[in-house]
């Protein structure tokens, strides 16, 4: 007999725990369930606004259009745009960045309860390099990033640089080492407060460091990468001033700076 009621006393016990588990457990599921209501269903913070500054040349719309698709996306159809806490604005921005070429920089700010900002900064143009071979033209920024398709370009008002090695690049990428870039804006400044105009710039097929400029009063200039370009141009300066003002220029057809410290003219 005593065995019997120790048997019923420990189903009486189980019996009550288990009641006490499915309890507890019906309310943390419960709670769960109006925590994830409250954050996903009831719009507390749901984004209801985007808001973009800094967008001239690319559209707004645009830009709009391809946040709130971003923010449709998501897991367990919880889309990001149900909640402002629950996404990354990093994301976001590396997102739109990655969509639109031109954008120099974007910054993303949530501002609760139902607002996203997002400021863009648009790229400047530092030129237009066309390769000729691929026959595509591009224009570039200073840090030399291919952002928009453009058609060849001759004259004065604007950089142009006509690659002739055969290679091509894809919007978004950069159009040469950093080193070209730099060489090439940097040799057109300083020609121009010389007072020298350059309608183009050339990188000759099969060059590894060489490039050439031709002036507007029809000669050419020979650069090398592995010269100081600023010391090169600024011994030019000093010779054109002393020697060949432009009355003597006529006929001359280049001026190699190829060599440091040296300048060899014909």
């Amino acid at each position: 007999m005593r065995r019997v009621y120790q048997e019923q006393l420990r189903k009486k016990r189980r019996r009550k725990f288990l009641l006490k588990l499915l309890a507890v457990t019906g309310v943390v599921f419960l709670f769960l369930g109006g925590v994830i209501y409250l954050l996903f269903f009831a719009g507390l913070l749901d984004v209801r606004t985007i808001d973009i500054k800094g967008a001239e040349v690319i559209s707004s719309a645009d830009l709009k259009t391809t946040a709130e698709s971003w923010l449709k996306g998501g897991f367990w159809g919880l889309t990001r745009s149900r909640n402002l806490l629950f996404f990354s604005a990093d994301d976001l921005a590396g997102e739109l960045a990655g969509k639109f070429p031109r954008i120099d920089s974007v910054e993303v700010k949530k501002e609760f309860p139902h607002r996203l900002k997002i400021n863009i900064t648009e790229r400047q143009s530092a030129g237009i390099w066309c390769f000729v071979a691929d026959n595509r033209c591009f224009y570039f920024d200073k840090d030399g990033i291919a952002y928009a398709e453009a058609a060849q370009s001759s004259g004065f008002l604007i950089l142009n640089v006509a690659d002739y090695r055969g290679q091509a690049v894809a919007l978004g990428s950069r159009v040469d080492s950093q080193g070209w870039i730099k060489n090439i804006i940097t040799a057109r400044e300083l020609l121009l407060k010389t007072g020298i105009s350059a309608a183009e710039f050339a990188i000759p097929s099969g060059s590894f460091d060489e490039f050439d400029a031709k002036t507007a009063e029809g000669w050419k200039i020979f650069f090398s990468n592995s010269t100081d370009i600023t010391k090169q141009i600024s011994s030019l300066a000093v010779l054109l001033r002393d020697k060949l003002p432009a009355e003597k220029r006529k006929g001359l057809e280049y001026f190699d700076l190829r060599i440091q410290d040296r300048i060899y003219y014909r």
